[in-house]
């Protein structure tokens, strides 16, 4: 499974192909670590590696099959649990939708799936994603789960709601450099969401702009968790390799920031090659 992953990463495998071995093989693999590593493997290669005009048919053919997963395996397992935690990272039709809803709401039970407050939380997240819940729902289920883990994931949640507005709260949130690690990270995993990367375009000049700041001014793990994770990764074109490289060449930023920009380009130009592959399969 790893050499097929690294296969589709270095395009030498069409995305699609890769998915299509998935969904063949991921039946056969019985250590829930390889399981849920392949999974998350086979979004991500959807999400970014597949031609864009291929990436709806791509969500489709993951859900169905984890659609099907779910329904015959074994009650109370930890791979009926790692289907359902991939089918809410893919579900993007109605249908799903519907289904992860009447899970978290009770209305559909799924024999020996404990419905605990991490579960609720995935299920959640992926209704605030498609448009399915907002702000009200988010704080009724931190109010449930008035916990650490809670408010990460309410903040997760938030910045993950699919508007401008939404995304312009949150970009605030993270540059004003108040919040704690832990809540910073998750802030930018859910302003960083795969399945809406046209909210992002405003961000990558703004990215560009507080970079150099925020890593002079942030502690180091604060600066490098916002170098990385608020990195223009999701813009796939050259527009964003040409504007990391301009940056670059005008601030001469210091070697450490300069290698995470490097290599966050280099993660766009990767993106790019295997898109190319895909399309031509």
């Amino acid at each position: 499974w790893s050499a097929a992953w690294d296969m589709t990463r270095d395009a030498e495998m069409a995305t699609r192909d890769y998915v299509k071995l998935v969904i063949s093989g991921i039946r056969s693999i019985s250590d829930i670590s390889v399981v849920q590593s392949v999974l998350r493997q086979a979004r991500l290669a959807v999400q970014q590696y597949a031609d864009p005009a291929w990436r709806a048919t791509g969500l489709a053919a993951l859900a169905s099959a984890l659609r099907e997963l779910l329904d015959t395996a074994e009650p109370g397992s930890d791979h009926q649990l790692a289907y359902v935690n991939a089918l809410a990272g893919v579900a993007v039709s109605d249908d799903d939708l519907d289904f992860l809803r009447a899970v978290l709401d009770g209305e559909r039970v799924v024999e020996g799936l404990t419905v605990d407050a991490d579960l609720r939380w995935t299920l959640l997240h992926a209704l605030v994603v498609g448009g399915r819940a907002g702000e009200a729902e988010i704080a009724a289920e931190l109010e449930r789960d008035a916990t650490a883990t809670g408010e990460r994931s309410a903040a997760m949640c938030r910045a993950a709601i699919p508007t401008a507005d939404a995304k312009a709260a949150a970009w605030e949130r993270i540059v004003e450099g108040k919040l704690s690690g832990a809540v910073l990270r998750s802030t930018i995993l859910g302003f960083m969401d795969p399945h809406h990367p046209e909210l992002l375009e405003p961000y990558s000049e703004r990215y560009f702009a507080e970079v150099d700041r925020i890593w002079k001014s942030w502690t180091s793990d604060s600066a490098q968790k916002f170098a990385v994770g608020c990195y223009p990764a999701l813009l796939i074109d050259r527009a964003t390799i040409e504007r990391t490289d301009a940056h670059i060449a005008a601030s001469a930023p210091p070697h450490a920031l300069r290698r995470l920009l490097l290599e966050g380009a280099d993660g766009v130009r990767r993106a790019l090659r295997a898109r190319a592959r895909d399309a031509a399969a």
